[in-house]
């Protein structure tokens, strides 16, 4: 080996990020996979739960709003898929089983 670092190809398009249409529709099936109430979700959330029912009419979440609802997603099997469309995560997993 030459000792050169191989630059890594991004898996994304840069620019800016867009939540699934159906995201109110997401979180909701998030929400019934975790067993929480809306507002037992909320608190988790370190949000209002009326801020819960404005992602679901259609309002994006914060930054931070948005880690702490990945971070929830991520504890859960393929929930990141279920709350993104995918998960951003398995192609570098897949890549490091290689």
């Amino acid at each position: 080996m030459s000792g050169r670092r191989v630059r890594r190809r991004l898996e994304f398009a840069p620019g800016e990020a867009q939540l699934p249409g159906d995201f109110g529709e997401r979180l909701a099936r998030l929400k019934r996979r975790t067993g929480l109430t809306w507002e037992e979700m909320a608190e988790a959330l370190g949000v209002d739960d009326r801020q819960l029912q404005r992602w679901r009419r259609g309002a994006c979440p914060n930054g931070r709003s948005m880690l702490s609802l990945i971070r929830l997603a991520a504890q859960l099997p393929d929930g990141l898929n279920e709350l993104l469309g995918h998960d951003p995560c398995a192609a570098r997993r897949e890549e490091r089983r290689r």
